[in-house]
């Protein structure tokens, strides 16, 4: 909502002036009074969160959000928000989780010997421990 983040954004004032201190009320004012009169179903406050917590957002997650609330008729509140980013976080855990491979190595055997010489090439062995977002459990494959 505009009026919200005009609200977020005052103008500075960076020293003591009658005219500079009046824009500021006005500014405040005129955007506080154009919020009143829309009706809004959500407090000031909501929207004032919603537009910061918003403007944290990296650009995929607020792309996520205005998909999920285009088609909504009222405008949503903070709690929405919040659960909204709870379940946006259990869907990335849950990415991450499948998509990060651990490997587990096991200690290096010793050098292999042939006819007198010691060859240089160690060996390890590679696994693929994959734990289950469930139960916490791993599973080595």
């Amino acid at each position: 909502m505009m009026h919200a983040k005009n609200l977020c954004c005052l103008p500075a004032v960076k020293k003591s002036d009658a005219s500079l201190l009046r824009q500021l009320i006005n500014h405040v004012s005129s955007h506080m009074n154009a919020l009143k009169a829309l009706s809004l179903n959500v407090p000031i406050q909501d929207l004032m969160l919603n537009h910061l917590l918003l403007s944290a957002l990296d650009a995929e997650t607020q792309r996520e959000w205005e998909l999920i609330t285009a088609s909504r008729e009222d405008i949503p509140s903070t709690s929405d928000l919040i659960t909204f980013l709870e379940s946006r976080i259990r869907a990335l855990e849950l990415l991450q989780n499948t998509q990060s491979v651990k490997t587990v190595t096991s200690s290096p055997r010793q050098p292999l010997t042939y006819g007198g010489k010691v060859s240089k090439l160690l060996y390890y062995n590679l696994a693929t421990e994959i734990q289950c977002t469930m139960c916490n459990g791993s599973q080595i494959v």
